[in-house]
């Protein structure tokens, strides 16, 4: 009895000797490719209008964020924000407050939307305040660009 369960697990161990190296090496080729090797996204509204870049400093990093407005669409204030390739935070939400964030997110702000590649935010078109990028994971204030009210 010992024998047949030998020879079976020999041809069992044999088997996964190939297959686990080979099925490691397929899951790396196929895997998508990171976010910051991606090139740039072309943006209608990062065509017509540079907009303003802004540097948050959070802790000990730094980075650029770009803030582009859609002067197209009206009465309601529509806006595109474009991290730099360095930003680098998990679980970034955008909101919006009339009133500048601390350490926390005020129990007014407006959550507009998950920061992602052309998303556009709106605003009301009267008011003047903040965007507030916000991680989730890291439950903190990343920074707040200050846009004054259209005129």
């Amino acid at each position: 009895m010992i024998q047949p369960l030998r020879r079976t697990h020999r041809v069992i161990f044999f088997v996964l000797g190939i297959a686990l190296p080979v099925l490691f090496v397929g899951g790396l080729v196929a895997r998508h490719v990171p976010l910051s090797l991606m090139p740039p996204a072309d943006d209608k509204l990062a065509q017509n209008n540079g907009g303003t870049e802004f540097v948050l400093n959070h802790g000990s990093s730094k980075f650029k964020v770009r803030l582009v407005e859609n002067k197209q669409n009206g009465p309601e204030r529509e806006f595109l924000i474009l991290p730099d390739s360095g930003f680098l935070a998990p679980d970034v939400f955008v909101y919006w407050s009339e009133t500048q964030p601390g350490a926390s997110i005020s129990p007014k702000a407006k959550l507009l939307g998950k920061l992602g590649p052309g998303e556009l935010y709106r605003i009301p078109s009267g008011s003047g305040g903040y965007f507030i990028l916000y991680s989730v994971a890291q439950s903190e204030v990343l920074g707040s660009i200050l846009v004054g009210a259209a005129t």
